[in-house]
């Protein structure tokens, strides 16, 4: 396989990601919450990238997972943003997985306001059954976490 195109995260990017957070709370606020941009899953992943030190992958769509790990593992990350104080409930669901494969995926979890909480890990063997019973291939946040399944790296 091929290696993607990937970039470090950079504290211009994070300056960035920060300018659109911003934007986003301001836009809730103007709606009174009842509209959201949709910028969750790009900011978990730069934040994830950050805290772990991956590489981000340019292309997540064409190559099916969003970053790349120091010894060339294929990371999908998924990222669920409470919508109250606290984190998720963990009945909401990740986003869907494609049927790509990965070596492992991650779950961020993010509070109201785009705050990195917890990370947690779940190795692509372990996880592929879980996903695969769900008909939307999105399981929830429980089933991610599930011992045997997935380990909490930080938080």
């Amino acid at each position: 396989m091929e290696n993607p195109e990937t970039i470090k995260i950079d504290n211009k990017l994070i300056n960035v990601v920060k300018l659109a957070i911003d934007a986003a709370m301001e836009y809730e606020a103007a709606t009174n919450g009842k509209r959201r941009l949709g910028i969750t899953g790009e900011v978990g992943e730069l934040l994830v990238c950050r805290q772990l030190g991956l590489k981000l992958v340019l292309d997540s769509r064409s190559e099916g997972f969003d970053a790349m790990d120091k010894d060339g593992k294929r990371v999908q990350i998924k990222t669920r943003r409470s919508e109250t104080d606290g984190l998720p409930r963990d009945t909401g669901r990740t986003g869907i997985f494609s049927k790509h494969e990965f070596d492992y995926a991650l779950l961020a979890l993010l509070d109201n306001k785009y705050e990195l909480r917890e990370i947690w890990r779940a190795d692509y063997n372990k996880l592929k059954p879980i996903i695969e019973k769900q008909k939307r291939r999105q399981p929830n946040l429980s089933s991610f976490k599930r011992a045997g399944v997935g380990e909490k790296i930080f938080g």
